[in-house]
């Protein structure tokens, strides 16, 4: 069956899609990137279609527009033009809506290396700026009442393991740390809820541990590009950490519900319903409502 499979698609790349692509170039008289550009498709849709058809583009030059981190958007645009050989006199939405659709390729791409770079960053408890924002977690979950120690038990009331928290932000670095603060900082009722909920006696969880797991989680995502389609869609052309932090914000209090629903008979069942709620998120990011669900979601947080 794999070999099949891979026949198929040599096939279908070599011949079919070529053929594919010169005919409806002869009956519609544009090619497959204006022909994108003169759909009726969303605007996230269109912006998928671009980067798809970029992707498989047999130019070396056009392929790399949808995998760059420092495209020069304008230039890019004008050598996508002559290389199509698109006269911009008829067709003047081709410049607007390629040069959109390449900045948020763009974007998405740096916003990859941006996340990333933040959880390559080793949380070390010799770093001052690294214990400030510790200690700003902490008084962020805990309405003011001072921090005790830089090291004790206390710091499984939130949810961390054991007496030193440290040693929870091995796995996502600084990134798991920023996105729990960011959660308190920009939606502090609801990350206050989602805390109070974590302390449930049939129900209840780790906060800082499963919210260190949701970054790994939505950090997997971006880089699979599951979040593209969002990204994509939204008003904002060019978003940065701040935006996928929001998104982290709305998975963790998405999956806290999830966990609560399944009523799971112990912590040792994680694993199974995080792998459940995950299948159903997938899912729901593939379909045309998920950027429309996301903002009316964020749109009911408490902002501070």
């Amino acid at each position: 069956m794999d070999i099949i499979n891979q026949w198929w698609t040599k096939l279908y790349f070599l011949l079919l899609r070529p053929l594919y692509k010169l005919i409806f170039r002869w009956i519609s008289g544009k090619c497959e990137l204006l022909r994108i550009t003169y759909s009726n498709s969303s605007q996230g849709d269109m912006v998928n279609n671009i980067e798809s058809s970029l992707l498989q583009s047999r130019n070396v030059e056009l392929k790399k527009c949808a995998v760059s981190t420092d495209l020069d958007v304008a230039e890019s645009t004008e050598r996508i033009r002559v290389v199509k050989n698109i006269n911009l006199e008829s067709h003047p939405r081709f410049k607007i809506s390629l040069q959109d659709s390449l900045l948020r390729i763009v974007s998405y791409n740096k916003l990859i290396q941006s996340a990333e770079s933040r959880r390559q960053i080793k949380f070390s408890s010799e770093n001052e700026d690294h214990m400030r924002k510790l200690e700003k977690l902490w008084d962020l979950y805990n309405s003011g009442r001072p921090l005790p120690s830089l090291v004790g038990s206390h710091w499984t009331e939130i949810g961390f393991q054991g007496d030193n928290p440290a040693t929870d932000f091995r796995g996502m670095g600084l990134l798991g740390l920023e996105q729990l603060m960011f959660f308190s900082e920009i939606y502090p009722e609801q990350a206050q809820k989602v805390l109070n909920l974590s302390h449930h006696p049939n129900y209840g969880f780790s906060f800082a541990i499963v919210g260190i797991n949701i970054t790994e989680m939505c950090l997997t995502l971006l880089i699979k590009r599951r979040l593209k389609s969002y990204f994509y869609s939204i008003e904002k052309p060019s978003p940065g950490l701040h935006d996928f932090h929001s998104v982290y914000c709305h998975i963790f209090n998405s999956f806290q519900q999830h966990w609560i629903a399944e009523r799971p008979k112990d912590i040792m069942e994680f694993g199974m319903v995080r792998q459940k709620y995950l299948q159903h998120l997938e899912i729901f990011l593939t379909s045309g409502d998920s950027c429309a669900t996301l903002l009316t979601d964020f749109s009911q947080f408490e902002l501070k």
